[in-house]
């Protein structure tokens, strides 16, 4: 009798016994695919692996998972640009046939920190007649990105003392917050802008610039029998043309003329008045002014004004780019 009972025991015992899990894959490296997703490499070590699953050490749960046996790599999507905390605790799970998991991993993949994305364009509000606001948002990065106005026009950064700086460097982490708001004071009337945004993480890495706003102050109405333009450098048959726009020259000491009726016109340029020449005996007559020294390339503005039965009449200011 105990020897049918042992046979009993030995035939039965082995289909009680748990199925083994498979073994952990082995980690390899993390690839950085872009700003919103990174490619785990592994190597399978189980030959009944059927899928494989990316876990995270944090929230215990599965992030990723491909139903490729031959897979050698997950893919991880909709990660946070720029995260300061980083994508840390990432591990492999093998899987096989009857859904048993390797759990048991010892090591995880080293964090990883993906690049900014190029955030919103920077909103600009009019606050007076010569001021300004420009503000940026991190977007989809992560809030703790930080971020950089850039004016495309001028080659140069918004600074947070609220003029224009030729530096090409962005504020530390945290050091503005554009997010509130920069103001600009002493913007001149029919100035234009191109304002561009720049996301900088904490590791120094730096996105695309954001789509441009593009912005023109509004023109002063200007004074009646103010001096009609008519040329600036080869910019010529100005005359009529709307002034709420950039004329553009090649030329540094271009040749500033048009018509006015008075005894004298003044032509102010970035802000310095100089003396025009007229010419002709009739009411109306032509002036001309051309600088004797080079105005340099970039942007320049001027207004101009004549003298008529005591006062001056002035015309709204115009901007001019020098190529």
């Amino acid at each position: 009798m105990k020897k049918i009972i042992m046979a009993m025991v030995f035939l039965i015992a082995p289909s009680g016994v748990a199925a083994a899990p498979p073994k952990a894959p082995a980690l390899g490296r993390a690839e950085v695919i872009s700003s919103t997703q990174v490619r785990w490499y592994f190597a399978n070590r189980d030959p009944q692996a059927v899928a494989f699953e990316l876990w995270s050490v944090l929230s215990r749960s599965v992030i990723s998972k491909t139903d490729n046996p031959k897979a050698t790599y997950i893919d991880e999507k909709n990660v946070v640009p720029a995260d300061p905390d980083m994508t840390c605790g990432r591990y492999v799970v093998a899987v096989n046939a009857q859904g048993l998991r390797s759990f048991g991993q010892v090591q995880t993949y080293p964090c990883v920190r993906t690049p900014p994305v190029a955030p919103p364009p920077p909103k600009v509000e009019i606050v007076d007649k010569q001021i300004i606001k420009v503000t940026a948002s991190s977007g989809a990065n992560d809030p703790a990105t930080a971020i950089g106005i850039y004016e495309l026009q001028r080659g140069a950064w918004v600074s947070p003392e609220n003029t224009f700086v030729a530096e090409p460097e962005l504020l530390t982490p945290g050091g503005w917050g554009t997010d509130m708001g920069t103001t600009l004071i002493g913007i001149r009337p029919n100035s234009s802008y191109a304002f561009a945004a720049v996301a900088q993480s904490v590791a120094g890495q730096v996105s695309k610039y954001s789509k441009p706003t593009l912005f023109r102050m509004p023109i002063e109405a200007g004074d009646p029998f103010a001096p009609l333009l008519a040329r600036i450098g080869e910019s010529a048959g100005l005359i009529g043309k709307p002034l709420a726009q950039t004329f553009a020259t090649k030329s540094q000491t271009p040749t500033i003329a048009g018509i006015a009726a008075g005894s004298a016109v003044t032509v102010t340029l970035d802000d310095r008045p100089y003396q025009a020449k007229l010419a002709g005996a009739e009411a109306v007559k032509s002036f001309s002014f051309t600088p004797s020294f080079k105005i340099g390339t970039g942007y320049h503005y001027l207004r101009l004004g004549v003298q008529r039965d005591g006062t001056m009449a002035w015309s709204p200011t115009i901007e001019f780019l020098v190529k």
